[in-house]
């Protein structure tokens, strides 16, 4: 415990860099490594869930750089993971996230969210969402269906995002909102995830659904949308 009164607040929809205190830290051993995870006051560093990955960035002082290698979540805590700790643990650090790798992973966010809606509009309103692997490099979209896809469906479905896409459609977020109220608006559960009282409603156009990653302010940022494999 380096600060025991402190709370933690995730500010990392607003902001990418912030100036933060450590709260608190432990050391993790395994067998060929050791790390550190950190908790800190405030941290714009979004932590891996609803399949998308955690930040990565550098938290840095007037005299010490330390590369955070990942991101948690643990007990509704936000952990930093670290290969070291900083030496004057007690300073005031400037965290920030690398912004073109969390940039590419909310394209890639979004761009499941369009794909989802496509699915369904496409395939019928059977299909779900079973999963999904969001990184900066690709999209991965796990989902039930009674069939394998044809190609004419697999190229209506790479049109219909890639459309929306185009229309370049603004974000429109809701934060806590009461969950009986996103269920009004239709908005889409992940399978086996559990909500609260109230929840995040991220919605483009049509597509509607309850989310806590992170997403792109309108459509046309992710660029163009490829279905590389089944």
């Amino acid at each position: 415990q380096v600060r025991p009164d402190e709370e933690q607040e995730f500010i990392g929809y607003d902001f990418l860099e912030s100036d933060i205190q450590i709260i608190k830290y432990r050391l993790i051993k395994t067998k060929d490594k050791k790390q550190y995870q950190s908790i800190f006051n405030h941290t714009p560093f979004y932590p891996e869930g609803g399949g998308q990955v955690g930040d990565i960035g550098i938290l840095t002082s007037a005299n010490e750089k330390i590369r955070i290698q990942n991101t948690i979540k643990e007990n509704n805590q936000i952990l930093h993971i670290t290969e070291q700790l900083p030496e004057f643990i007690e300073s005031t650090f400037q965290a920030s996230v690398d912004a073109e790798s969390r940039q590419s992973a909310q394209r890639n966010h979004s761009a499941t969210h369009l794909l989802h809606e496509a699915l369904r509009t496409i395939l019928g309103k059977h299909v779900e969402q079973r999963g999904s692997l969001v990184n900066d490099a690709y999209l991965r979209f796990d989902f039930s269906h009674f069939q394998k896809l044809t190609d004419k469906e697999m190229a209506e479905i790479q049109h219909f995002v890639n459309q929306k896409i185009m229309q370049n459609i603004p974000l429109n977020e809701r934060r806590l909102m009461p969950i009986s109220k996103a269920k009004e608006l239709g908005a889409m559960a992940l399978f086996g995830e559990k909500y609260g009282d109230t929840v995040r409603v991220i919605q483009f156009d049509s597509s509607v659904e309850l989310c806590g990653g992170t997403h792109v302010k309108h459509t046309g940022e992710i660029g163009s949308f490829v279905i590389k494999s089944e």
